[in-house]
């Protein structure tokens, strides 16, 4: 049974057919969601999320060395697992936090400047932070920079937005 899917499956990842492979994976993303998080509204926003990932993915030209339903079944334990972690900072929540440090304490972020917030990261992670905030540059942008995996600067950006709203909830 398995071969026969995951011959299906590889003739719709080189046909192109994306949507179709992920659609017929979704009554068991839904199936795990339902077994998983409680709401229903809350179900269904993971599903989502599972789904998304792994289109955007896809489309990217991303391509697995395990089958694809293996992929399927992990993405949905990592969307599940992030669905009950801690709240996360977005760049969003970064900018507003900036703004307010500037407004509590007038010139605090001219005078400390953005390094101030930079301290108790890693010298990697100062510098991601540094390309995106100060430069501007999209994360595909600084992996070219800093000649790294586009998935590898996502995750030094995410522990090191991480560490500041740690910092910040501390404060």
């Amino acid at each position: 049974m398995r071969d026969a899917r995951d011959a299906e499956d590889q003739r719709l990842l080189e046909e192109g057919e994306y949507a179709l492979l992920v659609e017929s994976y979704y009554g068991a993303i839904l199936d795990r969601c339902y077994a998983r998080v409680r709401t229903e509204a809350d179900q269904i926003a993971v599903a989502g999320e599972v789904v998304i990932r792994l289109l955007s993915e896809l489309k990217r030209g991303r391509r697995y060395r395990v089958p694809f339903r293996v992929v399927v079944h992990q993405v949905t334990t990592w969307k599940i697992k992030d669905h009950f972690g801690p709240a996360k900072i977005t760049e969003v929540e970064l900018e507003d936090w900036l703004a307010v440090a500037a407004s509590e304490t007038p010139g605090i972020v001219e005078e400390a400047g953005f390094e101030a917030l930079l301290v108790g990261l890693s010298e990697l992670e100062a510098t991601v932070l540094r390309l995106r905030y100060d430069e501007g540059l999209e994360l595909s942008e600084i992996a070219i920079r800093l000649d790294k995996q586009p998935n590898a600067v996502h995750q030094i950006h995410f522990r090191a937005l991480e560490k500041l709203r740690k910092e910040a909830e501390a404060a």
